[in-house]
């Protein structure tokens, strides 16, 4: 899925706001992410409780160029994601982290990338019931939001670079598993021996083998933010 930070849902917004880039796209889920570059981004910009306006005043969004600096200093990266609540009968899962994601171009013209975990828990993912596929709530050590100010600690001012952010869900049911689950397909009777069953072999054996990953971490990428020297 793709979504577009526009003014309003109108032919011409939505055209401006894919034409600055400010973008971001998803794996599937709807993650609600903001992501901010500048020199002069306040570091409480979390707290104050306008990130958008602080980070359009004092930065630029997705998809821009940072603006001209001395150099002196590196910039400054601010994210922002609220997770997908999903509806009743399909809850949405919780956030595990967010990245920052660099890359930039050496002398020799060659590109490299690094990931930076910057906010929430980069461990263990917190897991999914695959009986029900109802996945693991705050309470169970995922969260509901994320937000951060990063500062580049590796910045080169003479370097080409760009930076976008990734977000991270926890672990929630793959599509298979979906399916496995709707045709009630029971990993104890193979329809081989049992007749009386809604399944077929091969809905067995793809439902059944371990080869076959039943869980997946859902994810959100922006589009990055250049840095021109």
């Amino acid at each position: 899925m793709t979504a577009a930070w526009a003014e309003e849902n109108s032919r011409d917004s939505l055209f401006a706001a894919m034409k600055r880039r400010e973008t971001y796209a998803t794996s599937g889920t709807r993650p609600i992410v903001r992501f901010f570059g500048g020199f002069d981004l306040k570091a409480d910009m979390c707290r104050r409780g306008d990130f958008a306006a602080q980070g359009y005043e004092h930065g630029v969004p997705m998809g821009a160029t940072l603006p001209e600096d001395s150099g002196k200093s590196a910039p400054s990266f601010a994210i922002s994601a609220l997770m997908d609540p999903g509806w009743a009968e399909n809850p949405g899962a919780t956030l595990q982290r967010a990245q920052v994601i660099k890359g930039w171009v050496d002398a020799g013209g060659e590109v490299h990338e690094r990931v930076y975990d910057v906010a929430g828990d980069g461990g263990r993912a917190v897991p999914v019931d695959l009986a029900t596929c109802t996945p693991g709530g705050p309470g169970d050590g995922g969260l509901a939001e994320l937000c951060t100010v990063w500062t580049d600690p590796d910045f080169d001012p003479r370097q080409h670079a760009f930076y976008y952010a990734r977000i991270v869900e926890n672990l929630s049911c793959r599509w298979n598993q979906r399916y496995c689950l709707e045709r009630q397909v029971d990993c104890r009777r193979p329809p081989t021996t049992d007749a009386n069953v809604g399944y077929n072999a091969y809905e067995y054996e793809q439902c059944c083998s371990d080869d076959v990953p039943k869980a997946v971490q859902q994810r959100a990428w922006t589009s990055p933010i250049w840095y021109v020297p």
